[in-house]
């Protein structure tokens, strides 16, 4: 496997993930790259096709878990894309490295659109949360959507999202290589108080899932059931590899408690 020079200003080496992982833990990347615009996404894009080295999309790190070797590749963030655009007729789009929680504070709420209970403390980037089609038992990102803008190695296009795209957890819009641009919003106005709904699930979220280092939940939940009931049922919490636990507040969590390596997460 080989990588010639990057041939940009928005290229760092050697660059760290631990801080960029909600799990805090992992190695370095070979490469980082940071575009801040369409263009300069494209252009990294074009090089990335020419590289025979690994290569992966990451926002937030909400819900990665990063090896402590690192990652001997290139990693492509999208987290200087941020923009938030209002379009007119209660419709933004949203770049995909723009918080979500910031998408929340900075327009769901102060226009009292309908959606803040399915968005409401979900960490991250709106990029990533798009990619697993993020949400809560109160609705999920997509539902909120009109189109996706996406760049691949092809190149980037602009995809009308209907609801055969996406189900809990998933869509079929970006394959795993996809970098999501920005996605299209076009929201309601709600006769619900938004910030009142959002304050109570915040406080809900505080009261039953602990704190620390964490990517939220592990994992989904299977038909009809739910994991973390599941693995407190088999008798698993406050089990600890080295510095990582399942939570004694809630089963489904693994906590970074005790400054555990990857492979104590793992």
């Amino acid at each position: 496997m080989s990588m010639t020079s990057a041939p940009f200003d928005f290229a760092v080496e050697n660059y760290p993930l631990a801080p960029v992982s909600l799990y805090n833990v992992g190695g370095p990347a070979d490469l980082a790259l940071m575009p801040t615009n369409l263009d300069e996404v494209e252009a990294a894009y074009r090089w990335l096709s020419e590289q025979d080295v690994p290569r992966i999309v990451l926002g937030g790190g909400s819900n990665v878990l990063i090896s402590d070797a690192g990652f001997r590749g290139i990693v492509l963030f999208t987290t200087e894309l941020v923009e938030i655009r209002a379009l007119g007729d209660d419709r933004f789009e949203v770049e995909g490295g723009a918080i979500l929680d910031d998408m929340l504070q900075g327009t769901i709420l102060k226009h009292n659109y309908a959606g803040a209970g399915g968005l409401t403390g979900i960490p991250g980037t709106v990029g990533g949360a798009i990619f697993m089609n993020a949400g809560t038992v109160n609705g999920s990102i997509c539902e909120l959507m009109e189109s996706v803008k996406i760049t691949t190695e092809s190149g980037t296009e602009e995809i009308e999202i209907d609801s055969s795209m996406y189900s809990y957890r998933g869509q079929t819009f970006c394959p795993p290589s996809g970098l999501i641009v920005s996605g299209t919003f076009a929201f309601s106005r709600s006769d619900d108080d938004q910030r009142a709904i959002y304050d109570k699930y915040i406080a809900r979220r505080k009261e039953t899932q602990p704190q620390g280092h964490s990517c939220g939940s592990v994992f989904k939940n299977p038909e009809g059931h739910h994991s973390g009931q599941l693995i407190e049922s088999c008798g698993l919490k406050g089990t600890r590899i080295g510095g990582a636990c399942i939570s004694d507040v809630h089963a489904n969590f693994i906590v970074n408690d005790q400054g555990a390596s990857s492979a104590d997460i793992l």
